[in-house]
């Protein structure tokens, strides 16, 4: 499978918040989201501003082909700005365990070599199997995971360099 990744230009945003009703529906498991009156999954898309007001912040599509497979939210991590960190990542459920977030995820690390983080709630095992298998498979064992505190929410702590 050829997976690649695609800048979001502003234009595209509208793709990125059509793909995010998706995120949020399968985070609801861990988060406890409701269903607006329309049936939707309410969210505040002005938290995408910053993706093009700022320079360390970056959105991609992931492509497999020419198929739309999900998508990559990547910034600077605000209160440590030394560190990139994955903000958001969501990889469609026709692709997944079929190595396309991998891909993805190797593709984004070659774009910033660097300090990494990635935070995974504590609740999501699934997640949390995932990136172990993902991270390990760009850095082999030289990363550390431990439980902390992100904003309100304790969760899993992906550190390496790349």
């Amino acid at each position: 499978m050829e997976v690649s990744l695609v800048k979001i230009e502003p234009h595209l945003r509208s793709v990125l918040e059509n793909l995010f009703q998706y995120y949020v529906y399968d985070m609801s498991e861990f988060m406890e989201f409701t269903l607006n009156d329309e049936g939707q999954y309410a969210f505040d898309s002005s938290q995408f501003d910053v993706y093009w007001e700022r320079d360390d912040h970056f959105p991609y599509l992931i492509i497999v082909g020419s198929e739309l497979a999900g998508f990559a939210l990547v910034r600077r991590y605000p209160s440590n700005t030394s560190i990139y960190d994955i903000e958001q990542f969501f990889v469609l459920r026709k692709f997944k365990g079929k190595g396309v977030g991998k891909k993805a995820l190797e593709l984004v690390l070659k774009s910033y070599p660097g300090k990494w983080q990635i935070r995974v709630l504590i609740e999501n095992m699934f997640a949390l199997n995932f990136w172990k298998s993902a991270v390990s498979n760009v850095v082999g064992c030289e990363y550390s995971l431990s439980e902390d505190i992100d904003v309100d929410l304790k969760m899993n702590f992906f550190r390496f360099k790349v």
